[in-house]
């Protein structure tokens, strides 16, 4: 395979779609920096909601190619049934969707996230049998906090897939730990997330008003992971503090907004915190450049890519000590606390200061050097040569 331009077919569990506009959207860039040297076909099959029929999106950009197909949903009120109706559907539309790739001749079958996306591939493998197979896994289930590597259909699909891989990467030691305690033996390799840094980068026509500290926090919201209720509390100690801050919360979760709106609430917040919903990276990318300080106060995490687009923008970050961040927070970057403690990450607010920190030239180089398309293209393709 060296120095050969690759037909990749890249299968997804996760991937942007219609309910969830940014699940996923680090394997899309994954999938569009190997598209630098490579042809990259995405196939991507998922229930959604407000459909009544099969809708099939079609995009092409130069090498790279998207072919998304999402089903409606199955409703039933009797849950073992709906869920055999649930596989027996999403294995059926996901074949019939490897079927319908135009012109296909695969050098490799790249899986990404396992489970549920390993059942189509175990087909495609039959299909394409000349095809090598990589995956690339970012689920936290795995890890012990989380606890949701569970069930036989998972656990078979999961063990079977990556009994046949040339090679797993992943994009934190602890992962590789996780998956090897769960009997998951392969040639493991840390990779990179993408960093998309034209559009990351230092706004310097936007400028972060000094006299408010202003913290600002992008993810899932999802509460058993990213502990948005801990970061409620850091607000709450900032104010009996007399702290003047505003904390503004990107991310959107029908889920669990109503929640997080209560709390700040209950601690009488609503002036100090805002929530914005969903927004586009460029939206992201400016608010980055006007905030003081990007805030993750995480249980446990893989490698955060808005830790990466926070520091390509300037912008010093504090976070706990969770998955790679100790390896992507470097020196003069931001602060890794040591402790899940909401004092701790309290007074490193009370005391930040942006002088005590890297100018932001030197930190978007710093991502621009390890994680930009480019690197990152070039980090995978040696992987593939040396498994092949």
């Amino acid at each position: 395979m060296e120095n050969k331009k690759l037909n990749i077919l890249f299968l997804c569990s996760w991937y942007p779609n219609p309910d969830e506009k940014s699940n996923g959207i680090f394997i899309k860039r994954h999938a569009q920096a190997l598209s630098l040297k490579h042809n990259v076909t995405v196939l991507f099959v998922k229930s959604v909601s407000n459909i009544r029929e099969v809708v099939s999106i079609t995009n092409e950009v130069q090498n790279f190619k998207e072919y998304l197909y999402f089903y409606p949903k199955i409703n039933s009120t009797l849950p073992l049934i709906s869920s055999i109706q649930k596989f027996l559907k999403f294995k059926k539309e996901y074949r019939s969707a490897i079927n319908k790739i135009p012109n296909a001749d695969f050098d490799v079958i790249h899986l990404n996230t396992i489970f549920p996306a390993a059942i189509p591939a175990l087909y495609a493998l039959k299909k394409y049998p000349e095809a090598k197979l990589f995956i690339t896994e970012h689920w936290s289930g795995y890890y012990s906090e989380d606890g949701n590597y569970k069930g036989n259909v998972m656990i078979y699909y999961t063990k079977k897939i990556v009994a046949k891989a040339k090679a797993v990467f992943v994009i934190s030691e602890k992962l590789r730990q996780s998956m090897l305690k769960h009997g998951l033996k392969n040639s493991y390799r840390l990779i990179n997330n993408v960093v998309d840094t034209d559009v990351f980068k230092p706004l310097y026509n936007q400028s972060a008003d000094n006299s408010v500290l202003k913290i600002l926090h992008v993810s899932s919201l999802v509460e058993r992971e990213k502990n948005i209720s801990g970061i409620i509390s850091i607000a709450r100690k900032l104010k009996e503090n007399n702290k003047k801050f505003h904390l503004t919360v990107m991310g959107e979760n029908n889920l669990e907004i109503k929640d997080h709106l209560k709390l700040t609430e209950q601690y009488n917040l609503t002036d100090e915190i805002s929530f914005t919903g969903y927004k586009q990276a460029e939206e992201i990318a400016i608010s980055m450049n006007n905030a003081n300080v990007f805030l993750l106060f995480s249980y446990f995490e893989g490698m955060p890519v808005v830790v990466l687009e926070s520091i390509a923008c300037g912008l010093p970050v504090i976070s706990t000590d969770v998955g790679e961040v100790k390896n992507m927070i470097q020196p003069g970057m931001g602060i890794v606390l040591n402790t899940n403690s909401i004092q701790e990450c309290v007074e490193a607010l009370l005391n930040y200061k942006r002088e005590n920190f890297s100018g932001k030239d030197q930190m978007h180089q710093s991502i621009k050097q390890n994680y930009s398309s480019e690197e990152v293209c070039d980090q995978v393709t040696q992987l593939y040569n040396l498994y092949t």
